[in-house]
């Protein structure tokens, strides 16, 4: 059987386009809303309604997921259960029977993703470190541990006075004795 599945976005076409568009399904799994976390049309589909040699029909990827991640669930479960998925706008058949499968070329994707934030997150914290921004928590003031030490080693302050006092924390205070 061949299944439609429409969610409301708007990004591309309408849920009416949608409709359209999958005029030649056998049954349409709709979405009332937008929003990514609860997608009980999907959920139902892909669990309890596809079996194997069945297919998925969608307008657009964006419809079908939010992320490449959740792309390469979808597909991945897909293909586990021997369910053909098409995309309609790009003319795509994933069906697994490729030797370079869509699954591995989307696990490459995913990767490369996930490598180009790590790589814009460090080259950040690059730029600002050169800029002369400090990364994390702030230093505790020199002057602050000093009189924090001293005040212990008069040994007339309690550890909750000399934490009031100077605002360092008893293990910042230790650490600081040991050194």
């Amino acid at each position: 059987m061949r299944y439609g599945y429409i969610r409301p976005l708007g990004l591309y076409d309408t849920a009416e386009q949608q409709k359209l568009k999958l005029n030649n399904t056998d049954e349409l799994f709709e979405e009332s809303h937008t929003h990514n976390k609860k997608r009980h049309e999907l959920e139902r589909l892909l669990n309890g309604t596809v079996t194997g040699g069945d297919t998925i029909v969608v307008t657009d990827l964006c419809i079908l997921a939010d992320s490449t991640k959740q792309l390469l669930d979808i597909i991945s479960h897909a293909e586990a259960e021997n369910v053909i998925v098409h995309i309609l706008n790009i003319d795509l058949v994933i069906d697994g029977s490729t030797d370079l499968s869509f699954l591995r070329v989307l696990n490459h994707i995913s990767d490369f993703q996930s490598d180009v934030v790590k790589f814009r997150t460090r080259q950040g914290m690059t730029e600002a470190a050169v800029r002369g921004k400090q990364m994390g928590r702030p230093k505790r003031s020199d002057d602050n541990i000093k009189r924090a030490v001293e005040m212990y080693m008069t040994k007339r302050y309690t550890l909750n006075e000399i934490k009031e006092a100077t605002n360092i924390s008893r293990a910042t205070l230790y650490r600081h004795l040991d050194k």
